[in-house]
């Protein structure tokens, strides 16, 4: 952990939660798409947080054959599809953020992912394996999403979504820890986390196609804290909200 540095944008999964919805109304299931947009995200600092924040958030989402670029499954490759089934690896940024009690601030981290998505008529399921590989951030996360796509009308697509997230021991100490060191210095309980399921979460997103190719969305999120990331003491609220409203256009055919 590094001296306390400006807030950085911990509540990036909500949202990535929040796009994957995105993506099955704007016809994005398209094998080619450039979609570039902007969107306001408010919600905690981290998890765990009892302060919130409101901050613009990028929407990107760009694939040509296999490669893509998006905020969910960062940059990489998605070159093996079976049956309904849709394989690929990628690098992802894990967001860090600042810490009370002068415990400091824990940098962002680069990581490796293996990811499939499955998709059936309206059903989308994600699966996702990352495992950080630099930064404060260590250790691996899995998590998994379903969602349902209703088309309200021609232009209105409500979209539920469910998700979870599981990480292991090293992710835990790194994110929800406090080292005996760090609990000296600040005069809290030092606390050593296990692995299990870290958190989960229930969204909806609405997507209104303004035209063809702009796309009005907006979506919130309910998470919940779970296992020993609950009962961190740099945990101060285990059931949290997040908000996102954004605009997007779709270049191209």
């Amino acid at each position: 952990m590094k001296k306390p540095t400006p807030t950085r944008l911990a509540r990036l999964g909500a949202v990535c939660l929040t796009l994957t919805s995105t993506a099955m109304a704007t016809n994005a299931a398209a094998q080619d798409r450039m979609i570039f947009g902007l969107g306001a995200a408010n919600g905690p600092e981290y998890q765990g947080s009892d302060t919130t924040s409101t901050k613009a958030i990028p929407l990107i989402d760009i694939a040509r054959g296999p490669f893509f670029i998006n905020l969910r499954n960062g940059i990489g490759i998605s070159p093996l599809e079976y049956g309904d089934f849709k394989f690929g690896a990628s690098v992802v940024y894990l967001p860090g953020f600042d810490l009370r009690y002068a415990l400091g601030e824990v940098s962002g981290s680069a990581g490796a992912r293996l990811f499939t998505d499955w998709q059936s008529g309206d059903v989308n399921a994600t699966f996702g394996l990352t495992k950080a590989v630099s930064g404060d951030l260590k250790g691996t996360l899995a998590d998994a999403s379903l969602s349902y796509r209703y088309n309200v009308t021609p232009k209105l697509t409500l979209i539920p979504v469910i998700g979870t997230t599981w990480s292991d021991g090293d992710y835990n100490q790194s994110y929800f820890g406090v080292t005996p060191t760090q609990a000296t210095r600040s005069d809290i309980d030092s606390f050593t986390p296990g692995s299990g399921f870290k958190d989960v979460s229930i969204g909806l997103t609405a997507n209104y196609r303004v035209t063809e190719r702009v796309n009005l969305t907006a979506s919130a999120t309910m998470s919940k804290l779970l296992g020993d990331a609950q009962d961190s003491p740099i945990v101060f609220d285990d059931t949290q909200s997040f908000g996102f409203i954004g605009l997007s256009y779709r270049f191209g055919g």
